[in-house]
């Protein structure tokens, strides 16, 4: 009776979902199934669940849509709502599956993952000794997380030079703190958004006032490198503080109610200064949807490589038992028409990252090197409103940005 149930609400859910069934064969399909299961739990070596067969037919039906689609088990759609929310326990890893891998698409900043030097494009072969490719994405996500403080075991195979290790991580509380900010220079903020949850926004926004308070800013550099994306209304929040006018982005999909445009609101400060977005390979998704607005308005210039290219838009249906179903239901457009999705934002500079070392004999002599030099005395509001760390000091992207807003401040937009 247990199992009747079961196909019978299985075919109530697919029905309504598909147009003249009987003539594209979904009926038909349905009895193949229902055939299948009794064969099964008649004359299998071992009494299957039938419950169990059931979800893992779901999930194949889904997973065989695309990358991003999935079937969302009671857990994994309680973790997903977590993580917009802003907080979850375990190693720090945005993934997705490319070429039937599960691949990094960044390490969340602070996070263990970070820390043991997990990169963009590494990719996870196994959990504690579970190999990935067995399991769903969701499936292998689970098993990196759990209790703060407890330990998991990743097989990491690098892309940088191919090279496979093991590495044991203890797990922690990752709180996605989305936004950070620092001043590079006098009137130069630098503001990293390193994930778009529900309030990155309404952070970015206060981090950007914070900078202008203290006096014109001359320019502004927004990383978003390693930003796997996130609440799409957050991006267009953000882009929404530097366009005047016009569209920010569109989605559009196979039903009417999916296709939709996004435009900038006008009763609003015009804040003109110029920006440089840095962006990387692992750059996704919602930001993505900034760098490409930034870019079409002529509203930014964007540095580094190209991104990720996840164009697809995911809503997440709520089903029975705490389920849910992530669906892909549309692709969305930058303001000039032009899809991303498995292309990227082509960076206006093209340049790799690399960190700068200075040793003192390649380091030019400045004032500051001679001995007994005369400090310069300094205001205190003269102080950096939040100094920039050493990091970004190395950081040749950062620096590139820096120098390209310098010489628009001396030499005009022109």
């Amino acid at each position: 009776m247990k199992r009747v149930y079961l196909i019978v609400t299985l075919a109530c859910l697919l029905v309504p979902l598909t147009t003249g069934a009987a003539e594209n064969g979904t009926y038909r399909n349905l009895r193949i199934f229902t055939d299948v299961i009794e064969e099964i739990e008649r004359s299998y070596v071992d009494e299957p669940d039938s419950e169990q067969l059931i979800e893992e037919a779901i999930k194949g039906m889904v997973n065989s849509l695309d990358p991003h689609s999935a079937l969302l088990p009671p857990q994994a759609h309680s973790e997903l709502q977590e993580d917009t929310r802003g907080r979850f326990s375990g190693v720090g890893l945005v993934l997705a599956i490319r070429n039937e891998k599960l691949t990094v698409v960044s390490p969340i900043e602070g996070s263990p993952a970070k820390d043991a030097g997990i990169r963009n494009g590494d990719v996870i072969i196994a959990v504690d000794g579970e190999k990935t490719a067995a399991l769903t994405m969701e499936e292998s996500i689970n098993l990196m997380r759990g209790p703060r403080g407890s330990m998991v075991t990743l097989t990491v195979l690098q892309k940088k030079g191919g090279k496979e290790m093991q590495v044991t991580l203890r797990r922690d509380e990752i709180p996605l703190q989305s936004v950070a900010h620092y001043e590079l220079k006098r009137g130069f903020p630098f503001i990293a958004v390193t994930s778009f949850n529900d309030s990155t926004a309404r952070d970015f926004e206060a981090a950007l006032l914070a900078h202008e308070a203290r006096g014109p800013v001359k320019g502004l550099v927004l990383d978003l490198r390693d930003n796997p994306g996130g609440i799409l209304q957050q991006a267009v929040d953000m882009v929404d503080l530097f366009i005047e006018d016009g569209v920010i982005v569109s989605i559009k999909g196979r039903a009417k109610e999916q296709r939709q445009v996004w435009r900038a609101t006008t009763d609003k400060p015009v804040r003109t200064f110029p920006v440089v977005v840095l962006i990387n390979g692992g750059s996704a998704s919602a930001s993505e949807i900034v760098a490409g607005a930034m870019k079409d308005h002529k509203r930014g210039l964007i540095l580094g490589t190209t991104s990720f290219g996840k164009g697809s838009v995911q809503n997440i249906v709520p089903l029975s038992d705490g389920y849910g179903l992530k669906l892909t239901v549309a692709l969305y457009y930058t303001p000039s028409g032009v899809s991303i999705q498995a292309k990227g934002i082509v960076p206006d500079v093209e340049l790799p990252y690399q960190e700068m070392a200075f040793t003192p004999e390649e380091k030019p002599m400045a004032e500051r090197d001679l001995p007994n030099h005369i400090e310069a005395s300094q205001s205190e509001d003269e102080e950096p409103l939040l100094k920039a760390p050493e990091r970004l000091k190395r950081d040749n992207q950062v620096q590139r940005a820096l120098e390209l807003l310098l010489s628009r401040s001396i030499f005009g937009n022109g």
